[in-house]
Formats: C-alpha cells, sequence, structure tokens
C-alpha cells in the first residue's frame, strides 16, 4: 500500500470520524517508514474532527521527533487546536514559530487569553496587531477583543471598544450583537434592548443573532411574556428562526410550567423548516431533551426518523439521549443498536449519563437481570455511581423482588456509594409493591436518618402500598401526613390515591379526591383521564364517562392519549354497549395525532366485540388496523385469538379469516391458528396453515353435523358410559368428534 492511498484513506476517516481505523493506517506507515509531513497533518484533521483536539496538539512533539517541520498552514491549525483545548503556553510557543504574524493567529491569542481569564494580555496584543498594520486592522480582531471583555465580566472595556470602533466607522453587526451579548450575560435586558435602537440609528438590522442574543437572556430570566412578544417582532420583521432559536425554545417548553407555553414553544420546532435539527449537537441534544421531558411522542418520531435518514455521528452525550428516546418509544431493539454502534463498531467508551440510560432502558424493557450483566460488564470501565444503582433497584421493584432489590443496596455501600433520595425512594417502592409495609416504612425513617428529606414521590410510593392491598384509611393518613410537612401534592400522588379508590369501589372518596384536584389546581394528565373513565364506567354512568372525554377532545386537551381511548372502549363494553364503543372508536380518529388510536386501543375493541359475537364487526376493525400503517406494537396476540375462535364458529373463516391472515401476514403480526415454519433469524417469519383434515365420510358428516348443532349425545359415550352433557360446540369439540369416530371404525 502507497503512501498516497493512506493518505486517501486517512482523508476519508477523517469524514466518517473513524478514529480507530485511522490510528491503524498511522500505525501501518509508521512500521513500513511511510510517514511523512502529510501524513501526520491529514491524522491532525482526524483528530480534530472527532473533538480530540488535545491529541492533535500531540502530534507536534511526533513531527519533530521524525524530523519534520511543520509548514505555516500546520502551525495555524496547531495554534487553533492548543487554544481549544486550554494548552495555552503550547499556543504561544507555537505563534512565536510562526514566520509571520497572522491576523487569524493573533486572533486565536487574543481567544487564548480570554480563556486564560486575562483580558489584559487581549488588549495589549490588539494594539500590537494595531502598531504592526498601516491601515485601520480588520474589524473581525476587534470583535475577537470584545467577546473576550463581555466573557470576563468586562462589559465597560467592551463599551469602550465599540465607541472607538464606531469612530473609525468599522463597526459591524457582529459589534453591536457582541455588546449586547455583555449586557445579556449581566441580566441588563433593558441596555441590551437599547442596543437595538443603536443598531438601527448606525443603519443596521438586528438579524436572528441579535434577537436570539435577547430571548436568551428573557428565557434564562424566566421572563416568558417579553420573549414571546420578541418572538412575534421577529416573526414581524421577517427574521428567519435559526438553530440557536429553536434551541432557546425548546428550553422554554422543557421549564414552562404551563402546558400552552410548552405547546407554543414546541411549535416552534414545526415552523422552523429550513433548520435541519440533528446536524448541529448541541440543538439536536436540546430539542431531544425537550421532547423527551414533555413525552411529545409525535414530535419524538419525527425527528428521530430524520436523525436515522441522515449519517449524522453523534456524540457520547447524544447516544444517551437517543437511547433514553427509542425506550421511551418502546423500541429495546433501536437502544441495543446504538449501545453496540458506539462501544463495538466506533469504540466509544460509555460514560456515566449514557450507561445509566442504557441500563434503564433495559429496566424499562422488563429485562433486569440482562441491566444487572450490562452493568457488572462495564464495572471496570466506567464507575458505577449512585443513579445506576437506584435504576437497577427500581427494575427489581418493578419485578416485585424486593429481596434482590435489597441486595443491590447491600452492593451499593459494599461499593462506599451513598444512597439518595431516588435510590432510597425506589427501594421503598420495591417492598411497598409486595406489600411489606411494615419494611418500607423502617426504609423511610432509615431515609431520613441518613440526611435525605422524602419528596412527594416517595410518600407517593407508600401510599400506592396501601392502596394495592386496600388499606385505603392508611394511604390517605400518610397523605395526611405528607401535607402537615409542608409538601405540595402533584399530580402522581393524586392519581395513585385516586387509582386506589377506583380499584376498591370507594367511589365517594374518589369524587372528594377529584374536588380537591381542582383546589390544588393540580393539572390531570391522561393517567387521572383513564382513571376517571375506570371510575364512570364502574359506576355503571357511562354518559359520564363519554362527556369527561369529549369535552377534553373538545378542548384539544393534551390529557388525552391512546390508553384513555381504551379505557374509555373497555368502559363500554362493561356497560353492554358495543354500539357506543364503536361511535367511541370514530371520535378517537378525530382526536390529536399523539391520542389515536395505537395497537392497544385496536386490540381493546377487537376483544369486546368479538366476546359480543359480533365478528364481523371486529374483522372490519381488524382489519383497518392493518392498514392503518406501521404500529408500534403488533394487535394482542389473545385478541386475534379470540376473533379467529368466533369467526371460525360463526362460518366466517373463509370469507373473513382467510383474507384476515393475509393481511396480517403483510402487516408483519403472527396469525393464530396457523402453525409457523421457521425463517431466516431476524427476518419475516413465514407461515404455513396447518394440514387440512381428510374428507368426512356420510356418516362422519351427520355426526359433525350434530356437533355444530351443539349436542353430541348416543353413541359417543364419555368414559364412565354416561352421556355427555349438551354444550355449544368449541372447535376442540369437533376434533372430539372426529377421534371418536376414528374409535368407533
Amino acid at each position: 500500500v502507497s503512501e498516497g492511498l493512506c493518505g486517501c484513506l486517512l482523508a476519508r476517516c477523517s469524514e466518517s470520524q473513524n478514529l480507530r481505523f485511522a490510528e491503524a493506517i498511522t500505525e501501518y506507515c509508521r512500521s513500513r517508514s511511510l510517514m511523512t509531513l502529510a501524513i501526520f497533518k491529514t491524522l491532525m484533521k482526524v483528530y480534530a474532527t472527532c473533538g480530540r483536539y488535545g491529541e492533535a496538539c500531540d502530534l507536534y512533539e511526533r513531527v519533530l521527533a521524525e524530523g519534520f517541520e511543520p509548514d505555516q498552514v500546520m502551525y495555524g491549525c496547531l495554534v487553533k487546536f492548543a487554544v481549544k483545548c486550554n494548552r495555552y503556553d503550547l499556543s504561544q510557543l507555537l505563534f512565536r514559530k510562526c514566520k509571520s504574524g497572522d491576523i487569524q493567529n493573533y486572533m486565536w491569542l487574543i481567544r487564548a487569553a480570554g480563556q486564560d481569564g486575562n483580558v489584559d494580555r487581549a488588549l495589549e496584543l490588539l494594539r500590537e496587531v494595531e502598531a504592526s498594520q498601516q491601515v485601520v486592522p480588520d474589524v473581525a480582531i476587534y470583535n475577537a477583543t470584545m467577546d473576550v471583555c463581555v466573557t470576563n465580566g468586562r462589559v465597560e472595556d467592551a463599551r469602550n471598544l465599540l465607541e472607538e470602533i464606531s469612530r473609525k466607522g468599522a463597526a459591524n453587526l457582529i459589534t453591536y450583537n457582541t455588546i449586547m451579548k455583555g449586557y445579556c450575560s449581566k441580566g441588563d435586558c433593558g441596555r441590551a434592548r437599547n442596543v437595538f435602537k443603536e443598531m438601527e440609528a448606525a443603519g443596521l438590522k438586528p438579524d436572528s443573532a441579535s434577537f436570539n442574543c435577547l430571548l436568551g437572556a428573557m428565557v434564562s430570566a424566566g421572563n416568558f411574556a417579553d420573549a414571546w412578544k420578541l418572538f412575534d417582532e421577529m416573526s414581524r420583521k421577517g427574521v428567519a428562526i435559526d438553530h440557536y432559536t429553536v434551541s432557546i425554545m425548546m428550553k422554554v417548553a422543557k421549564r414552562a410550567r404551563n402546558p400552552k407555553d410548552a405547546q407554543c414553544a414546541l411549535a416552534v420546532l414545526d415552523q422552523a423548516r429550513g433548520v435541519r435539527v440533528c446536524e448541529d449537537d448541541v440543538l439536536f441534544n436540546t430539542v431531544l431533551d425537550a421532547l423527551i421531558s414533555r413525552h411529545d411522542m409525535v414530535r419524538l418520531t419525527k425527528v428521530l426518523d430524520e436523525f436515522s435518514a441522515s449519517s449524522v455521528k453523534p456524540s457520547v452525550h447524544t447516544y444517551g439521549l437517543l437511547i433514553k428516546a427509542y425506550s421511551m418509544l418502546k423500541k429495546p431493539a433501536r437502544c441495543w443498536d446504538l449501545w453496540r454502534e458506539m462501544v463495538e463498531t466506533r469504540s466509544i467508551i460509555p460514560n456515566t449519563i449514557t450507561l445509566s440510560c442504557m441500563l434503564d432502558a433495559i429496566v424499562c424493557s422488563r429485562q433486569v437481570d440482562r441491566a444487572v450483566s450490562l452493568f457488572e460488564e462495564f464495572k471496570g470501565r466506567v464507575p458505577p455511581n449512585t443513579v445506576m444503582y437506584a435504576t437497577l433497584i427500581k427494575g427489581f421493584a418493578s419485578a416485585g423482588e424486593a429481596d434482590r432489590a435489597m441486595e443491590m443496596y447491600h452492593q451499593l455501600c459494599a461499593d462506599g456509594l451513598q444512597m439518595n433520595l431516588v435510590a432510597f425512594t425506589s427501594l421503598i417502592d420495591a417492598h411497598a409493591r409486595v406489600g411489606r409495609m411494615k419494611e418500607a416504612r423502617e426504609l423511610l425513617k432509615r431515609l431520613e436518618e441518613d440526611g435525605c428529606e422524602p419528596n412527594v414521590i416517595t410518600f407517593s410510593a407508600i401510599v400506592k402500598g396501601y392502596c394495592m392491598e386496600g388499606n385505603l384509611d392508611e394511604a390517605f393518613a400518610v397523605f395526611e401526613a405528607m401535607l402537615t410537612r409542608g409538601l405540595s401534592a402533584d399530580t402522581v400522588i393524586f392519581n395513585t390515591l385516586l387509582d386506589g379508590c377506583v380499584r376498591h369501589s370507594g367511589f365517594q372518596l374518589a369524587d372528594a379526591l377529584l374536588a380537591k384536584m381542582e383546589e390544588y389546581s393540580v393539572e390531570p394528565s391522561n393517567f387521572t383521564m383513564s382513571i376517571i373513565v375506570k371510575m364512570w364506567g364502574k359506576r355503571r354512568q357511562l354518559d359520564k364517562a363519554l362527556e369527561v372525554v369529549r369535552r377534553n377532545a373538545k378542548d384539544g386537551c393534551r390529557s388525552l392519549d391512546s390508553q384513555v381511548g381504551s379505557c374509555l372502549l373497555s368502559a363500554c363494553f362493561l356497560n353492554q354497549a358495543p354500539d357506543r364503543a364503536l361511535e367511541a372508536f370514530a371520535e378517537m380518529k378525530r382526536w390529536a395525532a399523539h391520542a389515536r388510536p395505537d395497537a392497544s386501543t385496536y386490540s381493546t375493541l377487537i376483544t369486546g366485540l368479538a366476546r359480543k359475537e359480533l365478528a364481523r364487526e371486529a374483522a372490519e376493525v381488524a382489519f383497518e388496523a392493518c392498514a392503518a400503517g406501521p404500529l408500534q406494537q403488533p394487535l394482542g396476540d389473545e385478541s386475534l385469538q379470540l376473533l379467529f375462535r368466533v369467526l371460525q364458529r360463526q362460518g366466517l373463516a373463509e370469507e373473513l379469516g382467510e383474507p384476515l391472515a393475509a393481511k396480517l401476514r403483510a402487516a408483519g403480526m403472527h396469525v393464530p391458528g396457523l402453525s409457523m415454519r421457521d425463517g431466516p433469524h431476524g427476518g419475516e417469519s413465514h407461515y404455513r396453515r396447518a394440514p387440512a383434515p381428510a374428507a368426512a365420510t356420510s356418516t362422519e358428516k351427520a355426526v359433525l353435523s350434530a356437533a355444530a348443532a351443539g349436542s353430541l349425545t348416543g353413541g359417543l359415550r364419555s368414559s364412565n358410559g354416561a352421556a355427555p352433557r349438551t354444550c355449544k360446540a368449541e372447535p376442540q369439540d369437533w376434533m372430539a368428534a372426529r377421534r371418536a369416530l376414528g374409535s368407533r371404525r
């Protein structure tokens, strides 16, 4: 392999950020004495592209050791990289090695002085440039110096520079934006707003950077009202939304207490059509974080689809958020794909946050033992922390394994880690879920002895334990004790109590709780809505269940989702009203996108209709589910099994059963009543029908007709010689008749 080919391969490594292959190529060149300055320069670019600026700088000594002298381009790059990795002394050394005082190198030195907090040195360098130039230096170096001033809190020095530049007629938009940044960093939005007037007086129009700077300051101060006014002004003046605007609005979406503010902020993402979210690492992380926090599944799916179609190489932090996002969408296989890509393909060692996200994703997919295995595998490379242990404890809590949760607690203590509130709360929850309330109360006492202060979630875990065992009096006593501590009741604890009341038919208590929720101004969640629907269903007041859902649908309430819809359908069937279930289902299809029917909703409706022997209606719903596009989950096996049994019993297997089976197969779903032939691993499964029985004789037909009519008597006797009782024939009766006829022959 020639030196030229190695250089080409290294260049491709830079494009794909494949550091492992780049280092392998370099080792090959070194072992065959093929190293040249060009190879070193290309390798330096690979390190820089991967954000490994320190290793790019380390190449300087290796270049000298090989007997090469960097050229001016390489020196300039090394100055920049030394600044980026905070190696100020090295940047000074490299600058002195340059044969010319290039303005760009001066700017990097000014930035290095700023990073070192040495504003005076930055000003000295600026004056040095002025003294060496015959004309006024480029305004970029003044702007760089102003930026050093404002970054280090010397806003008045920056203001003096602005006035100096203005007198020379050199000030530009960046100059004004820089001084505005200084005022905003001090929280002085009033003086920052005045800079807009100065810009316009100088004949300059504020750009997106100008608006974003002030917008960000207002959002940081929590002044959302003024931020929205400024955003509206930005729109009126035709200033385009860019990735910084979107990033700021995502912070609003995450921090807003008012759901309407959050939704308006998320809507900015829809307006930013020219912004490619996943191509900017910081923006992508901010968007993912906001959508995850707000459980906005529709937008999250759209953003992840854009990411999948791109060639973006995520950072280790981004991998953590992506894993968290796919876990929320219930796609554990995709989480594993990303994990393997990061660890195996790209040889990136996960940090504690990314490993914690992966452990949580595995736990959420109910594979806690697999999570423990991964934790043990990486324990030597990624230092364990309390968050990881808390995640595993949560997993064992969900699995109802309190003893194994305690094992994790003891292991945490053995590792010298301190329990935190989250870990203690998960441990309490593990015991409360299995009815070990005495141990749960003892752990609450230990939590306080360790200096932790229980919060609403801690008390919710204990309340849930008492509710599960039907001890509503004790549950409300804990709730009252929590309020006396000055803690505010939130949606979670109200939902826990409300669910307990409905489960144990404490409907008067449930009514009182709903009134309290309004009194405390607690916003109902989708889980609250589902509990309310269940309650009215159990109370045989279906009209009220339908009324509360329709009212919220009319108001565009975010508390409606597919789970609420499934509960409403169940309430209809519980009240013997399949026709109203179909009406409700038709209405659900007009709800907001995030709340429309999913696989669970379709399965609930199919099951309810099939139990009512409404085979044609149930089959029609199943056909619709197949045509509705890809569902996140397949239709439930039990629902389909019941439907196919009803179709067979009503003689509709050929008319409806076979076409439906074909549709289900095309949608990649399991088809009950069909035997499976092994397909390729990981590929589409192939199905074939079970062998058809041999043709029946005239005698057999007579007996089978009797089976179809609903009774098998006379010649068919049980083992004790008595005639069997008359019953409606099930599919297994047909097989029994077959076997009986065979034995008579």
